[in-house]
């Protein structure tokens, strides 16, 4: 049994898994996941439904930036404690979606045969409803996930560009938060 999702209801909503979106890549065109409002579906005040591609998350996480400079000086994939911990803590963060990012986590087995993934919020798809009949619903992700899911989402997407404090004040500010507890020498 999924803690994430469930096998699909009936009822066609927000965090329905779904087969049949053309995101243009042919054959490798992968599941999606809805993300238009519940409400507005049920009284069809929605003239569009929005999907998020459903990516392989290994993949997606193992090209990632941050991935990659955490196993970077690593042995024939043999990672010493500190490396490790590091990695454990960078995967956990995404295990349990604690970072507002452009990726939300789930394990969609033994609903789905498929390994983990992540909901891309960047690679969406706006449906004519029309289109619907075309998709194939195969999964529902189950509340408070969804709710979770669309907190991420909302969050990711309504981020506002600020100025970040120079390396000069953020260390002053570092100094200042971290009052008698400095770097052992």
């Amino acid at each position: 049994m999924s803690i994430w999702i469930s096998e699909f209801n009936g009822d066609f909503t927000q965090g329905t898994i779904v087969d049949g979106v053309d995101w243009g890549l042919g054959d490798d065109n992968p599941l999606g996941i809805v993300i238009t409002n519940a409400c507005d579906l049920e009284h069809d005040h929605s003239g569009f439904l929005m999907v998020a591609a459903l990516e392989p998350a290994a993949e997606v996480l193992g090209a990632s930036k941050e991935f990659q400079s955490l196993v970077k000086d690593s042995t024939d994939g043999l990672l010493k404690r500190k490396q490790w911990d590091a990695l454990t803590r960078f995967l956990k963060d995404y295990i349990h979606n604690k970072n507002i990012c452009r990726h939300f986590f789930f394990d969609p087995r033994p609903v789905l045969d498929m390994d983990c993934v992540v909901v891309d919020f960047q690679h969406i798809r706006s449906l004519d409803l029309e289109q619907l009949n075309s998709l194939e619903p195969i999964g529902q992700m189950k509340h408070p996930f969804i709710e979770q899911m669309m907190m991420r989402f909302t969050s990711y997407v309504a981020r506002i560009p600020v100025d970040r404090p120079d390396d000069e004040d953020e260390q002053k500010y570092i100094k200042e938060l971290a009052g008698i507890y400095t770097l052992k020498s």
